[in-house]
């Protein structure tokens, strides 16, 4: 784990570095979108550490996102999507070295929002405020952030927490690297007793992972968060017999259920092209089992072309609403995981998928 501090306004760049996959690549050989393509095809989620001369930043991705991005020099510290297009385009004209760390997926929301941080309890002094009873607190109230102890400028240590567990802490001490032994914890309260540290508490908002979130099939791009919000948010009429529809933020009822069918779809197709075991494409199962249901579900007929799906987008044009919709296609998505072996990796695969359509999985009752 590597920790460095913004100037004064108390974000970070935290790249987490326990398991890594290749170091301290010169950018100048590299096409960029090639590599990000290729890394998203064979980890399901990861970090790239950009190091430039006076400057640092970190590219966060999964399987289909770049999620987010934090770049700092001495001057300037940015995130979000300007911060990804800034490290780039440093990267295209610049001589930059990049080293590349797995994250494990239900982890990536956490790292990649680190730098979005907001205050939730600022300049708390030990003198007042004992720090085991902050954790208490904390843990209470199911944080999901980091407790920064300060003694000095550059005395500090941060302890993670998510949903109220903690997760490790870094320190000058530690060598910034991340600690999960609970005698860290043990000694930063003992410490903070004999000395006068700062507190301050932030709070990471999961849902509000911001950056160039590109989902790239095949070479296709679909709207980022950035891209969408520039777009009036204005709530879709029911549809009448079909509707088409590509990703949108945020929105309720129909276009969420099959915004949500979309981005399963796509999860579905990529351990399915990526696994050499399988020797069919995702088209050729996907209608080998709409074959099967459409005794049950006669929108899924292939050869009447109600649904269509193709590139991570999905057509549809039948008369069955979208829970019926979804009734028939996650009953032919179960069928081929099982037949297909894809359990543990779904089990892994899924998690950015259930925190951002929770809602619409308890409406659906749906079971992965």
């Amino acid at each position: 784990m590597k920790i460095q501090q913004f100037d004064g306004d108390g974000k970070m760049i935290i790249v987490p570095k326990e398991t890594p996959i290749i170091q301290e690549l010169n950018s100048y050989y590299l096409n960029m979108d090639k590599l990000f393509e290729y890394y998203q095809g064979i980890v399901d989620a990861g970090c790239v550490h950009f190091q430039l001369p006076a400057a640092e930043g970190a590219i966060f991705f999964d399987a289909f996102n770049l999620i987010n991005g934090a770049y700092r020099n001495t001057g300037t510290s940015i995130s979000g999507k300007e911060a990804v297009d800034k490290l780039l385009d440093e990267a295209k004209i610049n001589k930059v070295l990049l080293s590349i760390y797995e994250i494990p997926p239900e982890k990536i929301a956490f790292w990649a929002n680190v730098a979005n941080a907001e205050d939730l309890y600022k300049d708390l002094s030990t003198e007042f405020t004992d720090l085991e009873g902050l954790i208490r607190k904390m843990t209470t109230d199911h944080l999901t952030g980091y407790i920064e102890i300060a003694f000095s400028k550059d005395d500090l240590a941060l302890l993670f927490m998510h949903n109220g567990q903690v997760l490790g802490a870094v320190s000058a001490e530690t060598k910034w690297q991340l600690v999960r032994s609970q005698n860290i914890q043990a000694g930063l309260v003992e410490r903070s007793r004999k000395a006068t540290a700062m507190l301050n508490v932030r709070r990471i908002m999961l849902e509000q992972v911001s950056g160039n979130n590109s989902v790239k099939n095949n070479g296709k791009k679909v709207p980022s968060t950035s891209e969408a919000e520039e777009k009036p948010a204005v709530k879709p009429k029911e549809p009448e017999a079909g509707f088409e529809v590509e990703y949108q933020e945020e929105y309720s009822g129909p276009l969420r259920i099959i915004e949500m069918l979309q981005y399963l779809m796509l999860i579905y197709e990529k351990f399915i092209s990526s696994n050499r075991k399988i020797r069919s494409d995702f088209d050729t199962i996907l209608k080998q089992k709409f074959v099967q249901k459409v005794d049950r579900y006669e929108f899924l007929d292939p050869f009447a072309e109600e649904f269509k799906y193709a590139k991570g987008k999905i057509e549809y044009t039948g008369r069955a609403d979208e829970r019926r919709l979804a009734t028939g296609l996650l009953e032919c998505l179960h069928e081929i995981a099982a037949e297909n072996d894809m359990q543990s990796w779904l089990d892994k695969s899924l998690w950015p998928l259930r925190e951002k359509y929770s809602r619409e999985i308890d409406e659906l009752n749906i079971e992965f």
